[in-house]
């Protein structure tokens, strides 16, 4: 009998050894898949696919690993998937290459953040009055909506022209916005460099950074882009005014991956770009609420662009060590792509784990 009843706990304790392991694995398994499906990465491309968004967003990690998502087609007809390498419109991300020009001739000594526009287009009214620090940071008082070409525009000079033509100058030196302003610098980067806005751009930041699918969107390239889509359940190509994005030289006429824009915006905070001296001239010390491509805010800087039904975004927390670009080719307005992105932002802020 007591042979027997040691023999019985014998083989209750085995199986609830047995039992109690078995548990506890699968427990274990539960909760590493639970923290898989929940990743941070896993819950950004929930977020995309929730409010069915077509696009890449890239960002990475506070330990700087860089990780891209992306969601939906780049040509749905081919039933091409978006990707790393995909190409969209940069829109008015752009800017921030101009701006960044624009300073390196200012660290050359060819021209100062007070030389006026006069001196290089001095029909425009009041251009006696406008300094490059007021073009750069949309305090100008000159005005433009987004008239389209009759013609798509195919060198610098038509561009500039076109714009010099449409543009109204007021002589209120507040902020609006508006991609005159950013033409004009284009065309001041080609007056003082005597080479094509593009071939400044090139040997200034695209090459030194090795940005090789950063270029004009108007050309044959253009093809390797990202399809438009309408925001809606229906599938519906967007279509493109080549018109209107010839006339934007300097403010929104080339296209790139969101991965190299990454590598752009990395290398400008870093000091590979401009010394800290001179990204603080360009910036106003961060101060203000937009200068030089950017909207600062506390602790960091933001840009966003919007044209043909693509959207563009950047946002950098220096604080949380968070940068992301998202570009979108389906997507409902700029104003969703910025809830979207501060989203994201909370995400990647969390402690747990990616």
């Amino acid at each position: 009998m007591v042979k027997q009843k040691k023999f019985g706990l014998f083989i209750m304790t085995f199986a609830l050894m047995f039992s109690y392991g078995f548990i506890n694995k699968a427990s274990i398994k539960k909760s590493e898949k639970y923290e898989v499906h929940n990743s941070k990465s896993e819950q950004i491309r929930k977020l995309l696919t929730k409010n069915k968004l077509w696009g890449t967003v890239v960002f990475n990690n506070k330990l700087g690993k860089i990780q891209t998502i992306s969601v939906g087609y780049a040509n749905y007809a081919k039933r091409k998937l978006n990707s790393s390498s995909t190409l969209y419109p940069l829109a008015s991300l752009e800017k921030g290459y101009t701006a960044v020009i624009i300073q390196k001739l200012i660290d050359r000594h060819l021209l100062t953040m007070d030389t006026k526009l006069s001196e290089y287009y001095p029909k425009v009214r009041y251009a006696r009055k406008i300094t490059i620090r007021e073009l750069l940071d949309h305090t100008s008082g000159i005005e433009m909506g987004e008239p389209i070409p009759n013609k798509v525009l195919v060198s610098d000079s038509s561009i500039v022209d076109w714009t010099l033509k449409n543009l109204k100058s007021t002589g209120k030196m507040t902020w609006d916005y508006s991609n005159a302003n950013y033409v004009l610098l284009a065309g001041i980067i080609t007056k003082i460099t005597k080479e094509p806005y593009s071939k400044v751009l090139n040997t200034t930041i695209l090459k030194p950074l090795g940005l090789a699918d950063t270029n004009e969107y108007i050309g044959q390239q253009e093809k390797q882009a990202a399809i438009s889509y309408y925001a809606q359940n229906k599938i519906e190509e967007h279509p493109i005014s080549y018109k209107l994005i010839s006339g934007e030289l300097g403010c929104g006429n080339l296209y790139t991956s969101p991965t190299e824009y990454f590598k752009f915006v990395t290398a400008l905070e870093n000091g590979n770009l401009l010394s800290q001296e001179s990204f603080a001239q360009l910036s106003r010390n961060r101060g203000g609420l937009y200068s030089g491509g950017f909207y600062y805010f506390k602790n960091g800087q933001r840009a966003q662009g919007a044209d043909n039904g693509y959207y563009t975004f950047y946002y950098g927390d220096r604080k949380h060590n968070v940068n992301i670009v998202f570009m979108m080719n389906k997507g409902g307005s700029d104003s969703q792509g910025v809830k979207i992105i501060d989203q994201i932002s909370s995400i990647l802020q969390k402690k747990d784990s990616f």
